[in-house]
């Protein structure tokens, strides 16, 4: 067992997006306890959840029950980046401590295949494996398993360089048609283009963390936006693909800029009157500005760039700068994408959130109905301890996509990675209405109810 010193510092390694610890910081912003947190850019380092829990754990005389214990949960899970003391279970390690891990490994304290550290550098080795299970409800019901299995190695060396790297391999299961609706499954060379029941999934990254300042290169799931059954941004539907991200954040005022390596589409309309040469590369640039307003307001305003060059755009690679402008002075051949989006918080216990996104716009058109104006966009209410329960809350949500946004009449340069949405998982000309109930009658429990509705109108040619 390796105990953790006075000394200690912070991992400045990224969380998931998966992590559990992301829905509880996001319903204690709600509720009231955590100031000007979003949950708009995801995923954030263990330095900065860390601080995050340090700040919720000065309110806990406000907390239920089973927040506390969630609390406790997650300060064990972060106890180095709260400076604690708190031990891991390790099952290698140089201490004469035999057949002890066999004892914890019912614990709730975190558990590790190795650890290592000292006052400056961290090692963590971890085993992963997970088993899901999904059902169709139609006729002819259709279902299929899936089982996964890995590692994962992250540390952080000298305080400052942050490393992450996660391989699994997989086996479907079941209907391999019905398996093949999952986006991730359905981009994945392994199990689709190679016909096999198989799949494998890897991200790594390495990241500098300078506190304000954060810059990291490789791949991981990232998710971007306001919405709970997708973001309108990016979300973690298509498959990962390698990038450089910027970020940087003084007091409550974050910068966020991204360029990224796409994956062309599949799929051909001959009809489409530019088309690129096939041998470039399709690229993704992305900034975004977040900021508080009057603190009841969280103000997001971004811009998207799908493009096609032989390298990447010098234009685009600059994060400093206005893209629409820049797409006109290109020449008008790029795919450009601008959004504001806004989370509200009237009372404790309540946010109101909404994104409005559009791809293309005729300012003299709007109210129109022209098709060429293209909008998205997304409005919701998320509400905890809903009719004074204690851990029950609802989320309650309308996403409307308008036709053709997403798309571009260049060939090549839709709003996609592999024919798959970067954005919200609706197709355009389509809307859904989504409600959700949580509820938490104990730590190891946790209840979704979700009813969905979606509507999609057939496309028509121009």
């Amino acid at each position: 067992m390796v105990a953790l010193s006075l000394d200690t510092f912070a991992q400045v390694e990224n969380v998931p997006i998966e992590n559990q610890v992301y829905e509880f910081l996001d319903r204690m912003n709600v509720r009231g306890i955590l100031d000007k947190y979003s949950n708009s850019v995801l995923p954030i380092s263990r330095r900065e959840i860390g601080e995050l829990l340090m700040s919720i754990d000065k309110k806990k005389d406000v907390f239920t029950e089973l927040d506390l214990q969630y609390l406790n949960k997650f300060k064990k899970e972060f106890s180095r980046e709260m400076n604690s003391e708190e031990k891991n279970s390790v099952l290698f390690t140089d201490e004469p401590s035999a057949g002890k891990y066999i004892n914890d490994i019912t614990s709730s304290s975190e558990k590790y295949l190795y650890e290592y550290s000292d006052s400056s550098t961290s090692l963590y080795v971890e085993f992963l494996s997970s088993f899901r299970h999904k059902s169709g409800l139609e006729k002819k019901a259709s279902s299929y398993s899936a089982e996964q299995h890995g590692g994962r190695v992250r540390g952080t060396f000298q305080k400052y360089l942050g490393y992450f790297i996660a391989s699994t391999n997989g086996t479907v299961f079941g209907d391999r048609n019905f398996a093949l609706t999952e986006p991730k499954l359905t981009q994945n060379f392994k199990f689709n283009n190679l016909n096999t029941p198989y799949f494998d999934v890897t991200e790594g990254y390495i990241r500098v963390d300078m506190n304000i300042f954060q810059l990291e290169a490789g791949r991981e799931f990232t998710k971007i936006g306001t919405g709970y059954s997708g973001r309108l941004l990016l979300s973690d539907n298509a498959a990962l693909f390698d990038m450089i991200r910027l970020d940087a954040q003084y007091k409550s005022v974050r910068f966020f800029y991204l360029q990224g390596r796409l994956e062309q589409d599949r799929f051909i309309f001959p009809d489409l009157t530019i088309v690129e040469d096939k041998r470039e590369t399709k690229y993704l640039a992305m900034h975004r500005l977040q900021f508080p307003l009057f603190d009841i307001f969280q103000i997001g305003v971004s811009e998207m760039i799908t493009y096609q060059r032989f390298a990447p755009e010098w234009a685009y690679l600059n994060p400093f700068t206005f893209y629409k402008s820049l797409e006109h002075a290109l020449g008008d051949r790029d795919n450009s994408l601008i959004s504001c989006d806004v989370e509200i918080y009237p009372m404790n216990n309540v946010k109101m959130y909404g994104t409005w996104m559009f791809d293309d716009i005729d300012f003299k058109r709007i109210g129109s109905g022209w098709w060429g104006n293209e909008f998205a966009w997304q409005a919701g209410v998320f509400h905890t301890n809903v009719f004074g329960v204690d851990n029950f809350d609802a989320v309650f949500e309308y996403t409307r996509i308008e036709p053709y946004v997403y798309s571009n009449r260049v060939q090549g340069n839709n709003y996609t990675h592999a024919d798959v949405s970067l954005g919200h998982h609706l197709q355009p000309n389509s809307d859904e209405l989504f409600l959700r109930f949580n509820y938490r009658p104990l730590e190891q429990l946790r209840l979704w109810f979700t009813v969905v509705t979606e509507r999609h109108g057939t496309n028509y040619n121009i």
